[in-house]
């Protein structure tokens, strides 16, 4: 079986020094990226299967191509200025090299450019939806200024687009299905986010040193105030506790210049430390040093560092948003709480660093589940399940002929 894998790609070393063209290896920046790696390398190793990743890179002049691990890689321009025409440009340089790959089936990930152009190029498709970007411009559209909002809404009309157009949708948590339930025409499989097979490695207990981590982008719907907030909370009974919050601070400069501010202005300068973006081993030993994962976000989908830390053994605690609920079993793998309330975040952790061996209980069935669901061999298994299901079928990737591509309804 031939499959195109399309999505967004992690950044890559350069070539081996000997010139023939082999990458050693990958690191993800995290996200959608780290997913669509862990599923290449799950995929990769299923007998029977030949994959072929393409992905869209911006400021790249001409196409260019390369063999993974297993699998090889395609490069195509994406030209700036997009959104004017619908992402046009950038999908014709997918579907080009779709046709050139030839493949059986072409899975996309993200239903923006990569799911219209798994669309256009006529062949079997199955679009996976990672987040909800009209509920992303909701959460962000008070604090969002013009040119971002109109950015927003081109992106949110590309996504109704193809979510309308699919005929076989994946959705990466029971959250997705609600949001999307109203497309009652297209078949929905329920298959949950890879991770990285190094985080299900044999982890040592929680180390009982009041250590949080945070994993995610320091921005406004990550809930990183609420989470500093909380974490004065937590100070005051426990003082030794410590806060690192791990993630990108490029983004949203004015936002991380706040959470920042606010640390300062507590007087937790010494226990709290913004790590920055870091690469999937130094996340996983990051989660092995703590006691307690915690989220706070406003906005989710079906957080991969929430994944990452289960399949680590760590207790997570995470906010009751989007699909967060659906990962984290409340009193079982960890404390599900409401948003926005940094008071009912910061007595679950209490609870938890109060109590040992109920957060390391819930840390080991955290890696059970983690083991279960997570695992890359296993989400590999059911996407090629789903993959021959759908090509039995014989049927087309679309719902609405292409003449009716230039629309967005």
């Amino acid at each position: 079986m031939r499959v195109a894998l399309l999505g967004p790609f992690p950044g890559l070393p350069p070539r081996s020094p000997n010139g023939d063209g082999v990458l050693a290896g990958v690191s993800p920046a995290g996200g959608v990226d780290a997913v669509v790696l862990a599923l290449a390398r799950g995929l990769a190793a299923q007998e029977g299967v030949q994959l072929s990743v393409i992905t869209a890179v911006p400021g790249l002049r001409q196409a260019e191509s390369m063999e993974g691990a297993g699998y090889r890689i395609d490069r195509v321009p994406y030209p700036r200025g997009g959104r004017l025409t619908g992402q046009l440009p950038v999908v014709r340089n997918l579907v080009a090299q779709v046709e050139a790959a030839a493949p059986d089936i072409v899975h996309a990930h993200i239903a923006g450019i990569y799911g219209r152009a798994a669309l256009d190029s006529g062949r079997p498709a199955v679009v996976t939806l990672h987040g909800i970007i009209y509920r992303e411009m909701q959460q962000s559209w008070p604090i969002a200024r013009w040119p971002a909002r109109l950015r927003w809404l081109a992106d949110s009309q590309l996504e109704r687009h193809v979510v309308r157009r699919a005929r076989d949708i994946v959705a990466i948590s029971p959250y997705v299905l609600s949001q999307v339930h109203a497309r009652r025409d297209a078949r929905f499989h329920l298959i949950e986010n890879p991770v990285d097979g190094r985080f299900l490695a044999e982890a040592p207990p929680p180390p009982g040193a009041d250590r949080l981590l945070c994993v995610g982008r320091v921005i406004p719907r990550k809930g990183m105030l609420v989470l500093i907030d909380a974490f004065v909370h937590v100070r005051r009974a426990r003082p030794h506790a410590t806060l690192e919050i791990a993630g990108e601070v490029d983004s949203h400069p004015a936002y991380v210049a706040q959470c920042r501010g606010r640390v300062q202005s507590l007087g937790l300068d010494a226990a709290v430390t913004f790590s920055g973006a870091l690469p999937p081993e130094r996340i996983r030993d990051r989660c092995a040093a703590c006691d307690v994962f915690v989220l706070a976000s406003e906005q989710e989908t079906a957080p991969v560092s929430i994944a990452e830390a289960m399949a680590v053994g760590r207790a997570v605690v995470a906010t009751d948003v989007g699909g967060c609920s659906a990962m984290v079993a409340d009193g079982v793998t960890g404390r599900i709480v409401p948003s926005k309330d940094a008071q009912a975040f910061a007595e679950a952790v209490l609870g938890l660093l109060g109590d040992r061996s109920t957060c390391a209980a819930m840390g080991q069935e955290a890696r059970k589940a983690a083991e279960a669901r997570f695992a890359p061999g296993s989400v590999a298994r059911a996407t090629v399940a789903l993959y021959e299901s759908i090509l039995a079928r014989g049927e087309g990737s679309t719902l609405q002929p292409r003449h009716r591509d230039r629309g967005t309804q």
